[in-house]
């Protein structure tokens, strides 16, 4: 690719927003260092262009491009909200580490952006709760993508325990621990902690009864009657503290709790429970193996976790 610097300098804005895609074509495909050197350094150029489309322009081109150097992609992410907002919606330039390093230097719009990404790190989680505002916050809340652990989800309920909008927001969600969800019921309106208690199962002295058990006979005559939610909080809860073994999921999916076991595996695993589920029951093979590799799972407590489902199945 032959590009002429000072020619490029001295281009309308047409033509550079032409240029923005032979660039991006360029770094999509090109390992050719000292070439690729060069058409860095044009984009970071373009990257510091006058005019907003040219800019727009090359964040655009380059939101999918899967390596960059940090300087040229921080430049990017730092712009307004029309350069910056479609390329850190997309890009994964970034690191886990990274993105949360950028995110005190960013505006609330590059906040929100990230905050709706389908893909976050717990890094840059807790920085957006950290240093976002309530606004961007609220998004990170309401991502049913974004997997958000005790410490994230504590740290919410304790910058803005006032927020009583926020703390419905984040009543809804349904892989509350039950600290959390302690934390809040007295926090939101009647018909929010009808909610919680309806979906959880606990009220503030509840949750605490239930926090202290943790024999599986135990266990299993409080969540007995429990929902797929309720179940869940729990088995987080015990994860939290340490208490999550796989003797005890092998235990209580045993005595029947197949949702306890499912919710084991989403957290030793780190999958979604709903992917968790489809890897446990689909009858893909090469999906249950997955699973079984990723959640830590030997071959022998494999064959009984099949031996389990094959039984359920049964009754």
């Amino acid at each position: 690719m032959s590009i002429d610097a000072a020619k490029m300098l001295n281009a309308d804005t047409l033509e550079k927003v032409v240029l923005t895609r032979r660039v991006s074509d360029f770094l999509h495909r090109s390992k050719d260092d000292e070439q690729r050197e060069v058409i860095e350094n044009v984009a970071r150029a373009l990257a510091q262009d006058v005019a907003i489309n040219v800019r727009e322009a090359l964040a655009f081109e380059l939101r999918t491009c899967p390596y960059l150097p940090h300087d040229l992609a921080a430049k990017i992410a730092t712009d307004v909200e029309s350069v910056s907002g479609p390329f850190l919606a997309s890009t994964a330039v970034f690191s886990d580490s990274q993105m949360a390093g950028l995110i005190p230097h960013l505006e609330e719009h590059a906040h929100v952006s990230i905050a709706k990404r389908s893909s976050l790190g717990g890094s840059t989680c807790e920085a957006l709760v950290t240093f976002g505002s309530e606004k961007s916050v609220s998004y990170l809340v309401r991502n049913e993508k974004a997997r958000l652990n005790e410490h994230v989800l504590s740290s919410i309920v304790k910058r803005f325990p006032d927020r009583s909008a926020l703390m419905e927001q984040l009543s809804k969600r349904p892989d509350l621990p039950l600290s959390v969800v302690k934390a809040i019921i007295d926090k939101v309106s009647d018909t929010f902690r009808c909610l919680l208690e309806g979906q959880y199962g606990v009220t503030a002295d509840v949750a605490d009864e239930l926090m202290r058990s943790s024999a599986s006979k135990a266990m299993l005559a409080k969540i007995g009657a429990a929902n797929e939610s309720q179940i869940h909080a729990y088995v987080n809860d015990l994860q939290s503290r340490g208490q999550l073994t796989v003797d005890l999921m092998l235990d209580m999916a045993e005595n029947g709790s197949i949702a306890f076991m499912e919710s084991a595996l989403v957290f030793r695993s780190g999958f979604t429970l709903a992917a968790a589920k489809n890897m446990l029951h689909g009858g893909d093979s090469e999906l249950f193996v997955a699973l079984m590799k990723k959640a830590e799972i030997s071959k022998a407590n494999a064959h009984a976790i099949l031996s389990i489902l094959k039984a359920a199945k049964s009754k």
